[in-house]
């Protein structure tokens, strides 16, 4: 059985998502879709606790997908038609390949990291039915932890059968970005030494480059203020830049880096268009809203 949270950190890494693969779709028609942490492509159980402040978010999101509503953005239409709008509707939540397959309208390539077997098995029943898709150029899994597949080369997009202006997305999605190195393999978080190892892989790669970094836990002492700092410090190495941020509270938080993109200035706006997004469906008092920040962060 393959699991999700349920939590409102799927909606800020996939409307996040699904925004950069919107407007990256105004500027080029191919994508190299690089994705660290894969998850199943629909998973069927719900390991979220009813009740909780982000919790709440995601069932309130969820229960308006029926007739998507106010969640009429490509991120909502997405979801839906990933579930409600199958028939019979099918129950569960998507991945990012999902969603990449679902809104991005040119040719794209994948390449799929996940160390758990059983969505190990799931991802590679499903990419062996997108690449009958004329759209899709390769997909391909890494059955461990992105890390070492990161030790060897990345497709770059002429590597991947697309046209070499295709722009490369590569999406990290760990429990958290940590801003010091720890001792042991706590694989499934991104520390510096982490961080490093990416952006030294995925710098070798031409042409137009995004990263998407999320992370869901400022525990540790690891505050958004913290991280984005590590982050810039390792990421300029490369001669990446922060493009835009897009925040739920002080703890969850998704980072947008490029490399070698025009139109990146486009993106510098996405984390007020998230807020503008959830208080749609989601009109909370103010009070609310600060009880759910850190103290830190100033309204």
């Amino acid at each position: 059985m393959t699991t999700y949270k349920g939590n409102a950190g799927h909606l800020m890494q996939h409307w996040t998502l699904c925004e950069l693969l919107v407007t990256a779709n105004k500027h080029t028609a191919g994508l190299n879709f690089i994705d660290a942490h894969a998850m199943a492509p629909l998973a069927t159980e719900k390991v979220g606790k009813p009740g909780r402040d982000k919790d709440y978010l995601f069932e309130l999101a969820e229960g308006r997908l029926p007739n998507i509503g106010d969640l009429a953005v490509a991120y909502g239409q997405a979801w839906h038609q990933l579930t409600y709008g199958h028939c019979p509707p099918r129950k569960g939540y998507p991945n990012s390949a999902a969603f990449v397959e679902q809104v991005w309208k040119g040719d794209f390539s994948m390449l799929l990291c996940e160390k758990e077997h059983e969505t190990c098995r799931k991802i590679e029943l499903w990419c062996k039915r997108v690449r009958e898709s004329g759209r899709c150029k390769e997909a391909n899994l890494f059955p461990g932890k992105w890390q070492e597949r990161f030790k060897n080369e990345l497709p770059s997009p002429t590597n991947a059968r697309l046209e070499g202006r295709s722009l490369t997305l590569v999406s990290f999605d760990p429990n958290k970005c940590g801003h010091k190195n720890v001792g042991g393999d706590k694989w499934w978080n991104v520390y510096p030494k982490d961080a490093q190892l990416a952006v030294d892989a995925i710098g070798k790669l031409q042409g137009g480059i995004l990263i998407q970094m999320s992370t869901y836990t400022a525990n540790g002492g690891s505050r958004h203020e913290y991280v984005i700092a590590s982050m810039k410090q390792v990421l300029a190495t490369k001669d990446f830049r922060l493009l835009g941020v897009v925040r739920l509270d002080g703890h969850m938080m998704s980072m947008v880096y490029g490399r070698n993109v025009s139109w990146g200035a486009e993106l510098a706006s996405l984390g007020d268009r998230f807020e503008e997004w959830l208080s749609v469906f989601w009109p909370r008092p103010r009070w609310e809203v600060a009880r759910l920040r850190l103290d830190w962060e100033k309204l």
